[in-house]
Parts: C-alpha cells; structure tokens; sequence
C-alpha cells in the first residue's frame, strides 16, 4: 500500500504529465510547472511529493488540487500529511560561527567533492583530471565566468556559465544555484537587499530548460531540498563534525550536481562575509 509521508510548500494545483523518469526521481510536469515524486531515501523538497511503497515505473500523470493528490488510481487526502518547509531562517545566526562552518565547507569541498566537479576553482591541482580538449576548455571557461562573478562583471559571467558543463543539469546552472542561494542567506545576515540583483541573476541564467529553470527559481527564493537544508544548518552552527556529515550527503546528489551547487554556494557566501558586495551587476568591495 503507497503511503504518502511528505507534501512540498511550493507545490501548485495543476494536472502534471510525466517529463522525465529515473529510479528514484519521476518529474511531472503542467505548463512550466514542476513536480517530482519521489522515493523516501531521495527525501523532501519544496516540490516533492515523498511516496512509500509506489512503482515508480507505474506513475504516468499526477492531479493536485486543494483537496488532495490523486497519482495514478490513488488518492491521498492532504489533511494528515505533513508539510515540508523548504524555507530557512538564518537572521539570527551568528556571523563568527558561520564563518566558521563556511571554512569547514571549503575543507571538505577539496577533500571529498568528486573529481570532475568545479572544486578545480578552489585547489588548482584537481585540474589534473581534466583531460586535453575539451575538458580542459571548459575548465578555463568556468574559471573565466567565476572571475567574472566575483571581481569583474557579474551577470556576463552568469549568462556565459549558464549551461556550461556535464549532465542532466550541467555543472554551471548547478553553480548558479549555489550562488543564488548564497545570495539569499547573505539577505538575510545583513547584506541590504538583494532581491532585484537575484532576480537579474535568475534572468540572466534561464535557458528554458524546465528542470534547470525550476532548480534556479527555487534557489532564487531561498527554497531548499531537506538534504541542503541539513548543509546549511549545520554551516550555521560552525560545527566541523556536522557540516562534514551533511556536505558528503550533499555531495552524492547527481554525479557531481551537488558538489558543484555546493561551490557555488561557499565561493558566494566566502564573497559575502568577506565584505564584499555586487553593485549594478558588477563586484564592488565595499
């Protein structure tokens, strides 16, 4: 019997077909919305639908409207499920410890992070596993749209990096992310308002693609998947043993997907409390 343990804060009523299927993922979707269903181990997100004992294999649409969800001939009634909240609050976290977890982060970003990921941009010596060609193009295409980020020109490096890399969601919108939401934990430490600059960023990086459009819209808004919400929290408590427990879970998302969100992630937040702010779409030190 299919139980359902988990309902996302962003989903929307719609009528959803199949977009894609994998083992433990199938993402449906209504116009340019998105819905996943997934399976326990891969967790909740603002737009999961967490399912126990379904065949995936089995689900080829997905009715949600204000009563309940109905996937294939089953329904389930909202009342009773919880709710997960993909939002996060760091307003009153403390700076120091921060700082303190955003440094454990890099450490474990070299130490653990998959080869091919774009932990090159913090220790040179993995540009080693890059093969002649194109892999190495790309690698000094990335490291060109990073320096743009991050001293020069913004939204140019983001526009230019959108797209860029392996896999089903490449490795630059993966960044992109990363660096959205550093962004919106940065709004909330103290850094002024971000918002119009996220959103410029958000524009500059959407390519139509409706799997990487929603991952860039949810990170945009601060929403997290409960397996990133777990990395940031304990990047928060500035506790070493903590943040490398949830960096490794973060970094088995996709074959390098969230070791590259999570670069992004550290090199905006590394930025950001360092000081350092975007003015205009360029970086400016403040």
């Amino acid at each position: 019997m299919a139980e359902l343990t988990s309902i996302g804060d962003d989903i929307e009523e719609g009528t959803y077909a199949v977009h894609s299927r994998f083992r433990r993922v199938v993402n449906l979707a209504d116009g340019g919305r998105l819905v996943s269903v997934v399976t326990p181990d891969v967790g909740a997100g603002p737009r999961n639908l967490v399912v126990s004992g379904l065949d995936l294999e089995r689900v080829v649409g997905l009715r949600v409207d204000d009563s309940g969800v109905e996937i294939g001939s089953q329904r389930f009634a909202l009342g009773g499920h919880p709710t997960y909240e993909s939002s996060i609050d760091l307003s009153g976290a403390d700076p120091e410890a921060l700082r303190e977890g955003v440094d454990a982060l890099r450490e474990c970003l070299v130490a653990f992070a998959p080869e091919k990921s774009l932990v090159f941009l913090l220790d040179a010596s993995r540009l080693a596993h890059f093969r002649a060609g194109f892999e190495a193009t790309l690698a000094r295409h990335v490291s060109n749209c990073s320096r743009d980020i991050f001293s020069q020109d913004l939204l140019r490096g983001v526009s230019r990096l959108a797209g860029a890399g392996f896999g089903l969601t490449p490795s630059g919108d993966d960044f992109i992310c990363g660096l959205l939401l550093g962004m919106s934990i940065l709004e909330q430490l103290g850094a002024g308002d971000l918002g119009p600059l996220r959103n410029a960023v958000f524009d500059a990086a959407q390519r139509g693609n409706i799997l990487t459009d929603t991952h860039l819209a949810l990170a945009r808004d601060g929403l997290v998947e409960e397996t990133l919400k777990c990395l940031i929290l304990a990047l928060a408590t500035g506790e070493h043993r903590g943040v490398r427990r949830a960096a490794v879970r973060v970094f088995a998302l996709g074959h390098t997907s969230g070791a590259d969100l999570a670069t992004g992630l550290f090199m905006t937040l590394e930025t950001g409390l360092r000081r350092t702010i975007w003015r205009n779409g360029s970086a400016a030190r403040r």
